[in-house]
Order: C-alpha cells, then sequence, then structure tokens
C-alpha cells in the first residue's frame, strides 16, 4: 500500500473545528511572543542591536553566574536522572496499591505551590531548622550542618522540585517494555545489573534524554528556589536578572541577559531534539 493510503486522518481533516487551534493561538501570542517581544525592543532600544548580545558578556557578574548556573543545572540534571530512574523503577515494579501512593507522592510536588515547597526548603536548612536540630541531637554537629544559602543546600531542593519532569518520561519508557523480555532474561540466568543494563537503561534512553533536556533548560531559567536557598555569593543568571531588573532598575541590561538566556536555552533544546529525537518522545506521552 502507498503511504497515502496508509496514513491515518488526523482529529480535525473533514471535521470543521480547525476554528479551534484560534484560542490557542492567540493565547501564545499574548503570553509568549507579546512579552518577548517587548523584552527585545526594550533591550534593543537600551543596549542597541549589537550590544544586546555584547552587553551581557562584558559583565563579570553574569559570566561568574552564566558558569554557575551551567554546572549546577548539570549537577542537578544527573542527580534528578539518578533518582528519577530509581523512582520510576518503583513505580513499575510496585504492586497497584503502593504505586498509586508513589504516584500520589510524586504528583503532590505538581499540586503543592512552588512558593510553599520552597519555603518547606528554608525552614528545613535554615540555622536552627529541622535539619540542624536533628544533626545537633544526633550529635553530628555542635553548631549545625550551615547548608542554608550554599549551594550544597540549594542541590537536594531543586533535585526535589525537579523530579516529576525526569520521572515521567523515564516511565513511559518503562512501559514500553515488554514483560516477556525480563521473564526471558531471568530465565537465562541474567541477573539484576545485566538485566537493566542490558533491556532496561535502552529501553529509556529516549524518555532518559527528554527528562534531562527538560530538567536542564528549566534549571538554566529557574528562580524561585535559588533566590531563597542561595546565597550572594551563589547568583545563578535568573537571580542576577531579576536583580537588575528589580533593585537596580536596569531594564535594558535585563533584558539584554533574559535574551540571551532565552537564545541559550532554545539553542540547546533544539541540538537535543536533533540529536536524541526529543519531539519524537513528547509526541509518545
Amino acid at each position: 500500500m502507498t503511504a497515502v493510503a496508509t496514513r491515518r486522518p488526523r482529529l480535525w481533516e473533514g471535521s470543521g473545528a480547525r476554528w479551534l487551534f484560534l484560542p490557542p493561538a492567540l493565547l501564545l501570542a499574548v503570553g509568549l511572543v507579546g512579552p518577548l517581544c517587548a523584552v527585545i525592543v526594550v533591550g534593543a532600544r537600551e543596549n542597541g542591536p549589537a550590544g544586546m548580545v555584547t552587553e551581557p558578556f562584558s559583565s563579570a557578574l553574569f559570566l561568574r553566574a552564566a558558569w554557575r548556573t551551567l554546572w549546577m543545572s548539570a549537577l542537578v540534571t544527573a542527580c534528578t536522572w539518578a533518582a528519577g530512574l530509581v523512582f520510576a523503577l518503583a513505580l513499575a515494579l510496585a504492586p497497584r496499591v503502593l504505586g498509586r501512593v508513589l504516584f500520589g507522592v510524586l504528583f503532590l510536588t505538581f499540586w503543592i505551590s512552588l512558593l510553599v515547597r520552597t519555603y518547606g526548603w528554608v525552614l528545613t536548612l535554615q540555622p536552627s531548622g529541622a535539619l540542624d536540630s536533628l544533626a545537633k541531637a544526633l550529635h553530628l554537629s555542635r553548631d549545625g550542618l550551615g547548608l542554608y544559602q550554599t549551594m550544597p543546600g540549594l542541590i537536594p531542593a531543586m533535585v526535589h522540585i525537579m523530579l516529576p519532569y525526569m520521572v515521567l518520561p523515564i516511565y513511559a519508557g518503562l512501559r514500553g517494555i515488554d514483560p516477556a523480555r525480563l521473564r526471558a532474561a531471568r530465565s537465562l540466568g541474567g541477573g539484576e545489573l545485566l538485566t537493566l543494563r542490558s533491556i532496561v537503561l535502552p529501553a529509556v534512553r529516549t524518555g532518559s534524554a527528554a527528562g534531562a533536556v527538560l530538567v536542564f533548560v528549566m534549571c538554566l531559567g529557574f528562580y524561585v528556589t535559588p533566590a531563597f536557598l542561595g546565597g550572594p555569593e551563589q547568583q545563578l543568571v535568573a537571580t542576577v536578572i531579576g536583580t537588575q531588573f528589580g533593585r537596580l532598575q536596569d531594564l535594558g541590561g535585563a533584558a539584554a541577559m533574559g535574551v540571551v538566556l532565552l537564545v541559550a536555552a532554545l539553542g540547546l533544546y533544539l541540538l537535543a531534539d536533533r540529536v536524541f529525537g526529543i519531539g519524537e518522545r513528547w509526541e509518545r506521552l
């Protein structure tokens, strides 16, 4: 049969429902394209077209924040992938009741406000907070762990917030594994590690790439949690932009930094989509 004959008709073909695309198109224009154009116009007016690129890279503060943001995002992505793989395996292997409980725990991160979750980490990590009190009670530290407003304290909070974005793509890949392959591997003497390496990890490769790209790109521009848990010496690009815009009222500098951050995030996503086919994975989720 020809490709034309076997092509599945799309939902809207012949239904007269193309007008349904108008509301999301308007929402996209008003909520994304409009503000983005405003940022570009302000940046070009204040710095000039060439200054949109050169201005951020002439700031030592921005360069330090950019380097810190890159390695922090990479570290959070790696930690989130390790935790997300374990969590997704638990979801796939758990009995139905326990699996529902684990899903409920996972989706609590969506149902509870980001600000509330960040405040929870603030109360946990601050001096005389829950973690410091526990460390003192167990005689692990007399003065507390001192994790508040430090990078070691920020990383676990970021992993906790980003975890669902990694678990769901990996879990979708696990659902595609034929159980007969797992049974055959075990019957032929394959151990847990061999089965994980030869069957499970190849099956979740694309899902892992999709989750990693999503987590990494989100970390590049994340603001709320780093603003509360990061110290003055641990500023990321988003917090620097926030300072430029809010405290210093430097609209041109903030706009130029924002455009550079947006271009970097889009470039990384397009590169990953080219290499790993991320768009195809999102279509199957």
